[in-house]
């Protein structure tokens, strides 16, 4: 049995993403990851942990600076002695989130009191994301 707990993840480009799968399998299962026909191996762009508990397992994808050719399809699979299952996950790029408005003017006076009176003007940018 394979769980996916987020099915579709959004990630922005240049940024990093992880994706996990839980397996369920007796006896115990090997488990792997595939991204459309090609089978994944941890190297420096993709890092597979599993951390197993008996007949149950945690599988965890890391992939550093997501590119175009990263987007897609991913799948889990466990299989063993008695069959195979997998899951999948798609995994889709979302536009970069834009720089926190910034204050572009800051006045300050003191009125008869002493009292220190700030005025500050903020620029807000606001974005509106479709999702499609």
């Amino acid at each position: 049995m394979i769980f996916v707990p987020n099915q579709l993840v959004g990630a922005p480009a240049g940024t990093n993403v992880t994706i996990d799968c839980h397996t369920e399998a007796y006896p115990r299962a090997m488990s792997y990851w595939f991204l459309g026909d090609e089978m994944i191996l941890s190297n420096e762009k993709y890092t597979t942990t599993i951390m197993e508990n008996s007949y149950r397992a945690h599988m965890k994808l890391h992939i550093r600076n997501l590119q175009a050719g990263d987007f897609g399809n991913y799948r889990c699979i466990s299989k063993n002695s008695l069959g195979e299952t997998e899951g999948s996950i798609r995994l889709y790029e979302i536009p970069k989130p834009s720089a926190p408005p910034k204050a572009t003017e800051i006045k300050s006076s003191a009125n008869k009191e002493g009292e220190i009176i700030l005025n500050i003007i903020i620029i807000v940018k606001v974005v509106v994301l479709g999702i499609i």
